[in-house]
């Protein structure tokens, strides 16, 4: 029975292995063509544009002005009476004032900075749910291709319990109730079945929602080459330096302290020097053309604006005291996290060395039962408890055997290292640096 059961497991790897799909090729396929990625990508791109705003103010603007203008003057009279001749004239002027901003927007800048590292930080916060998702759905399909063997099993030997019984029932070996048990085990093995089915194409459509193709011809990987974590210690350090959550909190704090001098920067005085040439043509009767140049300094001095700076400053020191609370309480929390996500693998590889155990004493026990059965040492309801124990051996294997997976993955994922990058994924790379251009274009527009 324990090799007949194996052989059911993996048949279903044997049928049509040719381009069987692995699970880092499911990874791939949803690192390239998973919508919420994507469009997570589109986001960290847009806040990336955020900072070559913020930078334009420490560059100078240029603004050019045309003016042209028509004037008819009529029906003129002097102090006497007299009337004076009709005049026309069109005043053209051309302008261009460049300006430039000085000691101002350096806080916003770096704030901007920051904006953009939390951008990239976000990206791989749900790159790294993503691949969770895939690993999730991939295995999903998995167990349940899996479940619908395991049930198909027991709906046959069901089938079978129940022919044996009808003919022991004829010869008088059994009672009616003892069939009617077998026949009420074969209602309950033929609904697990159905279920399993269904259970089947809810996993391919959750696959194929967040994978974008179709699951064909899944591989099940008993040995996954992970690198993962040896040790608590281990798992604890990597998240504190790598987990996206934890560098999110602690970039938000930092970015308050820019926003605290932001603020700072609203209560002093702004500076900025200007320069503006023009030139006009028929600006009146007597001048007809003139050109001029004019250069400024300009102090802004803030002086009073109903308070609205100075709550804005204490408003933005408050929020600061928050945001490192806020760091120093996501560090204990991810802390704790990774602890428990480290005590959740090791057990889960404990559990299915004992899964297997299970399952072989299962199939054992039921084989000698079965055989007791047919020599009439057993009942039917001792063939029929054993099988529901068989059952129950087989899908719980195959649960715990995904679970074992999953907290593999729940490992890379809390100690920051479930990317494409780390995984070593056949696909290319997106790299959010390579976004904007290095040109001298791109560093004045």
């Amino acid at each position: 029975m324990i090799k007949y059961f194996k052989i059911l497991i993996i048949s279903i790897l044997l049928i049509n292995s040719v381009k069987a799909e692995t699970i880092y090729d499911a990874l791939a396929s949803s690192y390239l063509n998973n919508n919420e990625l994507n469009s997570q990508r589109e986001k960290t791109i847009a806040v990336d544009e955020d900072l070559i705003q913020a930078l334009s103010i420490f560059k100078p603007s240029i603004t050019g002005t045309i003016n042209q203008s028509d004037y008819l003057n009529e029906d003129q009279t002097n102090s006497t009476g007299s009337t004076q001749v009709d005049t026309n004239y069109q005043p053209k002027t051309n302008s261009i004032v460049i300006e430039q901003k000085l000691f101002q927007g350096i806080p916003d800048a770096m704030k901007a900075r920051k904006d953009v590292k939390i951008a990239r930080y976000e990206l791989k916060k749900v790159e790294q749910n993503v691949l969770f998702k895939t690993v999730k759905a991939f295995t999903d399909v998995i167990r349940a291709e899996k479940n619908i063997i395991i049930t198909q099993d027991n709906l046959n030997l069901s089938e079978q319990q129940v022919e044996l019984d009808k003919g022991r029932y004829e010869r008088g070996a059994i009672k009616l109730s003892d069939l009617a048990q077998s026949e009420s085990s074969l209602a309950s093995a033929k609904s697990k079945f159905i279920k399993a089915k269904n259970d089947l194409l809810i996993s391919e459509q959750n696959y194929t929602n967040i994978v974008g193709n179709e699951p064909k011809n899944l591989k099940s990987e008993n040995k996954l080459m992970l690198k993962l974590p040896i040790s608590l210690n281990d798992t604890i350090q990597s998240a504190e330096r790598s987990n996206p959550e934890l560098k999110i909190s602690e970039l938000n704090y930092f970015k308050s302290k820019d926003e605290l001098n932001s603020a700072l920067e609203d209560l002093g005085p702004k500076f900025s020097l200007s320069y503006k040439l023009s030139e006009s043509r028929d600006t009146s009767l007597t001048i007809d053309e003139r050109k001029q140049s004019l250069f400024g300094a300009e102090v802004e001095i803030p002086i009073y604006q109903g308070g609205k700076n100075y709550s804005s400053f204490r408003q933005k020191k408050s929020l600061k005291l928050s945001k490192e609370l806020d760091y120093l309480y996501k560090k204990k929390e991810i802390k704790k996290e990774a602890a428990n996500k480290w005590s959740e693998y090791s057990l889960k590889k404990s559990q299915l060395d004992l899964a297997k155990t299970q399952l072989e004493a299962a199939e054992i026990a039921y084989e000698g039962i079965k055989q007791e059965y047919e020599n009439g040492l057993r009942t039917t309801l001792d063939v029929l408890s054993s099988r529901s124990l068989l059952l129950e051996a087989r899908q719980n294997f195959i649960q715990v055997e995904q679970d074992e997976i999953l907290a593999r993955f729940e490992l890379l994922r809390i100690s920051g290292n479930l990317t494409a990058i780390y995984l070593e994924l056949e696909a290319k790379y997106y790299d959010p640096k390579n976004h904007p251009k290095k040109n001298w274009i791109r560093h004045i527009f």
